[in-house]
């Protein structure tokens, strides 16, 4: 076994960046992906250094995406789809269920 002096050293850096996808005139968000990753990923990441306490990590969050992260916390940000995933099904016209069939699965809609 190598001596301890001789080991690697490995250096985790995590860049949290997402671009600014707010429209300022509709004041609207054009993509969900600031309020998609802050509920699954951005959490994940740091609860999964629970079950490994050896392991140190850096997470650098960028300004653009803690004003973001802010603006849907403090000022009820809206994006397209969390629009019309608060709507109720009978309000939907049908634009909207194509919509939602075409961002919501693009998938299952072959894209």
């Amino acid at each position: 076994m190598k001596d301890v002096s001789e080991r690697l050293k490995v250096v985790f850096l995590w860049h949290m960046h997402q671009p600014y996808y707010k429209d300022y005139f509709s004041g609207q968000y054009i993509l969900p992906w600031v309020r998609l990753h802050a509920l699954k990923d951005y959490l994940d990441m740091v609860l999964i250094l629970d079950d490994y306490p050896k392991i140190k990590q850096t997470f650098n969050y960028v300004p653009s995406l803690i004003k973001q992260l802010m603006d849907y916390i403090e000022n009820d940000a809206v994006d397209r789809q969390l629009y019309l995933s608060r709507k109720k099904p009978e309000e939907l016209s049908e634009a909207e269920k194509q919509e939602i069939l075409k961002t919501f699965f693009p998938q299952i809609m072959g894209q």
